[in-house]
This record gives structure tokens, C-alpha cells and sequence, in this order.
């Protein structure tokens, strides 16, 4: 199973779907000497003013949006550098500074292992699910491989993403064993409900 985490598909109030790289005059910052991989989809917070990922668990509490890529100053030759991915450990001048799509009302798509139990329109929408923890993200295609766990689809407020729907061409549901993307909202963000998120119906 590899997933691509969470893509921007549209905005809930119709609005543009934009990323941000700044909170403050500093923008999104993660250490000069990134403490975590991070790929395009993963789940991001803070710690201690800088931006972790935030995927190690199956809730991972309040999130502060999703990371899209950084700039950083080359270590060795002092150049700027765009990124999509950043490995473990990897050494910049200074701090990176990230992108981020931090608006609460961003739609996401996101594929659904449809393992156990898998979601259907019947027992999913307007539900609530967790993430498959700790994914492994490509860095050949600086995705994430962050994945919506099927099998623990609730009610249960402080799971991090809203069910809406299907997101597959067809708008179908898969069978029990086959990924299929979904389309979900982060129900457990800062800037919005924070880490106790909504209760599903």
C-alpha cells in the first residue's frame, strides 16, 4: 500500500485553495537540522515555535496544516533551494522555511486502505477516521505515504479527518482490500477546532 497523503482539492466556502509560508515575519520554520523526514502531504504541528511532523501516531492531535515543500540555504554552497522533500537529519544554513496549507476549510483527498472494514456512503460520510501511523514517504516522489485507516472509521471527535465522500472518478466505493481515495477536511486543527476536533454523525 503507498499513499500520497493529503492533496489540496478544493476549498469548503469556495474560496481559493492557497498555501501560506509564513505565521510571522520568520514564516514556517522547521530546525536548521530537520528533525523528521518530511514529504508533500504529510501532517505537520508545532515544537517549540518550529513545525515537526505530526504522523507518529493514528491521532496526532492538533495539526497545524499540510507541508508542501521548503526553502533552505544550501549548507556547503550557500545557494537557495526549493524543496518538495526533506530527508532526515538534512543540514541548512539556517531554519527551512516551509509551505503549508494551513486553512482549516481546505478539502483534501487521501486514500483509504480499506482495510478491516471498509468505508461505503453508508457507515463513512459525516463520520470521522484515523491515519495509519508512522508512514514511510518516497523520496523519489517526495510524497507522503500517509493513508486514512478504514477500519477505525467513528464517531470519535479527536480523529483527525472528516469523512465527506468518496473521491474516486465514479464516486464509488471500493470493495474491502482495495485503496480507493476519499475526501476529507483535517477535523483536528489548530486554527479551528484544535485537538479535541468535532464529533462525527
Amino acid at each position: 500500500m503507498a499513499g500520497y497523503g493529503l492533496s489540496p482539492i478544493r476549498h469548503a466556502a469556495g474560496g481559493t485553495v492557497r498555501l501560506n509560508n509564513y505565521t510571522d515575519a520568520n514564516g514556517y520554520r522547521i530546525a536548521a537540522t530537520a528533525p523528521t523526514a518530511f514529504f508533500e502531504g504529510d501532517l505537520v504541528t508545532y515544537s517549540s515555535g518550529l513545525l515537526v511532523t505530526d504522523i507518529g501516531a493514528a491521532s496526532p492531535g492538533t495539526v497545524v496544516g499540510v507541508y508542501w515543500g521548503a526553502e533552505y540555504q544550501d549548507n556547503v554552497t550557500g545557494d537557495v533551494r526549493f524543496v518538495r522533500s526533506i530527508a532526515n537529519g538534512q543540514v541548512a544554513k539556517a531554519q527551512f522555511k516551509a509551505y503549508v496549507y494551513d486553512d482549516p476549510f481546505t478539502i483534501f483527498k487521501i486514500q483509504s486502505d480499506q482495510a478491516g472494514t471498509g468505508l461505503t456512503a453508508a457507515n463513512s460520510t459525516g463520520k470521522l477516521v484515523q491515519v495509519v501511523a508512522s508512514p514511510s514517504g518516497s523520496a523519489i516522489t517526495h510524497k507522503s505515504g500517509l493513508v486514512a485507516d478504514a477500519s477505525t472509521v467513528a464517531t470519535t471527535n479527536t480523529f483527525p479527518l472528516s469523512v465527506y465522500g468518496s473521491a474516486e472518478a465514479d464516486g464509488v466505493y471500493t470493495a474491502t482490500g482495495t485503496t480507493m481515495d476519499i475526501v476529507v477536511k483535517i477535523n483536528s486543527h489548530q486554527h479551528l477546532n484544535g485537538a479535541t476536533g468535532v464529533t462525527g454523525i
